[in-house]
C-alpha cells in the first residue's frame, strides 16, 4: 500500500490509482474520475520517477494538484505530456498563485513538451504568466489554452513561442536522427570490416591448413619411399644371403665329391 501524508495528519491511499500505470508506455490515465484536489495532490507527489505521460482531465482537480505539478516539473526528467483539461485549476485565490508556480517551472522545464490546460478557467493573468514564462521555454512544442481568458497579445505570442520551439525540436530530431545514421553507418563499415578481417583470417589459415596438407603428404609418401627402400634392399641381402648359402653348399658338395674319388683309386 502506498500512502502519502499530508501537512496534517490525515493520510491518503494512492496505490488503487497508481496501479493504473501503464509501464509499458510509462503513462497513467485517470481522465473523468471526478477526483477531489487533495486526491490529485496526493498521486502527483507519489508519481513514479519513470512516467511519460500523464492524463488528468476531467477532474476536481484545482491549486493543491497544480502546485504538486509545479513542485514537480522541477526536478522531473521524463515526463513528457500532461493534459489536465475540464479541471477547476485557476478557482479562487489560491489558483490564481498555483497558475503561477506551474508558469515558473514551465519556464524552466527542459523536458515537459506538451501540456493541455483546455477548459481550466485560466485568467487573463494566468495567460499572460504562461507566455511570459514561454519565452524562457525552448522544449515545449504543445501548448492548448482553448477555452480560457486569454488576451489575444498572449494567445499570439504563445503561438510564436511554440513555433519557434517545434522547428528547433524538429532541427534537434534531424540532427539525432543524422547522428543516428553516422552510427548506424559506422556501425556497419566497423562490421565490414571485422568481416573482412575474419575473411583473410580463414584465408590464411585455409592456406596454412593446405600447407600443412601437403607436407603431410610429402612426409608419409617419403616414409613409404623409406620403407620401400628398406624392404627392397632386406630382400636383396636376404637373396645374397641365400645365394652365398646356396655357393657355399655346392662348393661343400664339390670338394666332397672330389675327395670320394680319391678315396677310390686308393683302393685300387
Amino acid at each position: 500500500m502506498m500512502v502519502y501524508r499530508g501537512e496534517g495528519e490525515n493520510s491518503i491511499d494512492v496505490s488503487h490509482w497508481l496501479s493504473k500505470i501503464d509501464h509499458k508506455t510509462c503513462s497513467l490515465d485517470l481522465r473523468n474520475q471526478l477526483l477531489s484536489d487533495g486526491l490529485g495532490e496526493a498521486i502527483v507527489r507519489s508519481l513514479p520517477a519513470t512516467l511519460v505521460v500523464l492524463e488528468l482531465g476531467g477532474n476536481n482537480f484545482s491549486s493543491m494538484t497544480l502546485s504538486a505539478l509545479a513542485v514537480l516539473l522541477r526536478h522531473n526528467t521524463s515526463l513528457q505530456h500532461i493534459s489536465l483539461d475540464s479541471n477547476p485549476v485557476n478557482s479562487g485565490n489560491k489558483g490564481i498563485e498555483s497558475v503561477n508556480m506551474l508558469a515558473e517551472s514551465l519556464g524552466e522545464s527542459k523536458v515537459l513538451r506538451t501540456l493541455s490546460l483546455k477548459r481550466c478557467g485560466i485568467s487573463l493573468q494566468g495567460c499572460s504568466a504562461l507566455s511570459k514564462a514561454l519565452q524562457r521555454n525552448t522544449t515545449l512544442v504543445g501548448l492548448d489554452i482553448e477555452c480560457n481568458n486569454c488576451a489575444e497579445s498572449d494567445a499570439l505570442s504563445i503561438k510564436e513561442q511554440l513555433s519557434h520551439n517545434s522547428k528547433q525540436y524538429c532541427d534537434e530530431l534531424a540532427v539525432e536522427a543524422n547522428a543516428r545514421e553516422v552510427e548506424r553507418n559506422e556501425s556497419l563499415l566497423k562490421l565490414q570490416e571485422q568481416e573482412n578481417i575474419k575473411k583473410e583470417k580463414n584465408a590464411v589459415q585455409w592456406l596454412a591448413d593446405e600447407k600443412a596438407k601437403r607436407e603431410e603428404s610429402r612426409r608419409v609418401e617419403i616414409e613409404r619411399q623409406q620403407l620401400k627402400e628398406r624392404k627392397e634392399h632386406a630382400y636383396k641381402q636376404r637373396m645374397e644371403q641365400i645365394n652365398m648359402m646356396e655357393e657355399e653348399r655346392k662348393a661343400a658338395t664339390k670338394k666332397k665329391g672330389k675327395k670320394g674319388k680319391k678315396a677310390k683309386k686308393k683302393k685300387k
